[in-house]
């Protein structure tokens, strides 16, 4: 009998330490969000965890989201804020929020590190070609030059009283990504895969105890369905980490046999016109620019995003110089000059390339 009991107890200490690994879903900017956890030993249940979740998400939707009308970006991008505010106590009774003075921190920061190249406050740039909030195109060369003039500037008004913009698409959901990552590691979780528009945050381990394996899309034109079609797989045992893929095969438009790629250059005003087609970015933990005291402390998926769109707009040569010179950011660059009409999906096409730093990890 006593051994019958020891028997017993020893099977339910087992099944009590087995994981138990959940996955959580919702519909967010645009897409769908996917998490990926292991709830061993969190007191929080599913459902505590999802409505938490869900309320983070509509809680960044209402703060930074450029298409939602009623969102504290909108209303400011309007003018409809109190205008020359200069602290953050002042701000938050103007009518701003936590979320949004944090992303323009944030936005600043990234500014400064990619030499204005990735650049939040060009918001009415993306909108003269179509690819912020609004559906222009094709905009003259005085309208370009007039607009790159009122970017660089991080100040909530310019200089003529008149709300500077921001489209903070660069790192929202890369930023969406840590917020849930923080929410569920306060609440004991610590393996998990965050993905929100793909845009990741990895902590801990897979479901088989193993590191979590990723895909990098097949960068063509058209290729619009996230995992259908791969080029590479990966395997993320640093962590945690922000992992992201930029790319410019799926927002575009083609006008007289031009195509017109969404990463717009902002030194120049224009969509970027070079061969790479896709920057896969992984920031880990050993990352001086995620260190305690760093501005990107806690954004891994944040600076990860910036970071890849910063690599789509200066191409291929000077994105492996800055990888190389920042320890604890690794890239997988896919360069090439031409469209296959089919994609295989076996091996990348001899007419991509493709650069790995020393440090991207193997499948």
């Amino acid at each position: 009998m006593k051994n019958a009991l020891l028997l017993l107890c020893c099977a339910l200490c087992l099944s009590c330490s087995r994981p138990v690994y959940v996955e959580f879903t919702g519909y967010a900017q645009g897409g769908v969000w996917q998490v990926k956890a292991n709830l061993q030993g969190v007191s929080a249940d599913r459902s505590t965890l999802q409505r938490g979740m869900d309320s983070l998400l509509t809680a960044i939707d209402a703060s930074l989201s450029g298409y939602n009308r009623g969102s504290v970006l909108s209303r400011h991008n309007r003018g409809e804020l109190s205008g020359d505010v200069r602290a953050r106590e002042e701000a938050l009774i103007a009518g701003y929020d936590a979320m949004f003075l944090k992303m323009l921190e944030l936005a600043q920061a990234a500014w400064t590190l990619t030499d204005g190249k990735v650049d939040a406050s060009a918001a009415a740039l993306f909108d003269a070609w179509g690819f912020g909030f609004k559906h222009d195109s094709l905009p003259s060369a005085a309208l370009v030059d007039s607009l790159k003039a009122l970017a660089g500037s991080f100040s909530l008004r310019r200089p003529d009283g008149q709300p500077q913009r921001f489209n903070f698409n660069a790192m929202a959901q890369g930023y969406s990504s840590d917020i849930l990552a923080a929410y569920l590691r306060e609440n004991g979780v610590k393996d998990m895969l965050v993905n929100v528009g793909g845009e990741m945050v990895c902590t801990g381990v897979n479901a088989a105890g193993k590191p979590w394996k990723l895909g990098i899309d097949a960068p063509y034109d058209g290729n619009d369905a996230p995992g259908r079609k791969i080029s590479g797989i990966f395997s993320v045992s640093q962590v945690p980490a922000g992992v992201v893929t930029s790319g410019n095969y799926r927002k575009f438009y083609i006008k007289d046999g031009v195509k017109y790629a969404h990463t717009i250059d902002p030194s120049t005003g224009r969509p970027v016109v070079h061969s790479l087609r896709s920057a896969t970015i992984i920031v880990g933990p050993d990352c001086p620019l995620i260190a305690s005291g760093a501005p990107f402390e806690g954004y891994p998926a944040a600076l990860a995003d910036a970071l890849a769109t910063f690599c789509m707009v200066v191409g291929t040569e000077p994105a492996v110089a800055f990888v190389e010179a920042h320890p604890g950011v690794e890239a997988c660059l896919i360069s090439g000059d031409a469209v296959p009409e089919a994609w295989t999906g076996d091996a990348l096409q001899e007419n991509y390339r493709v650069w790995k730093s020393e440090g991207f990890p193997a499948e």
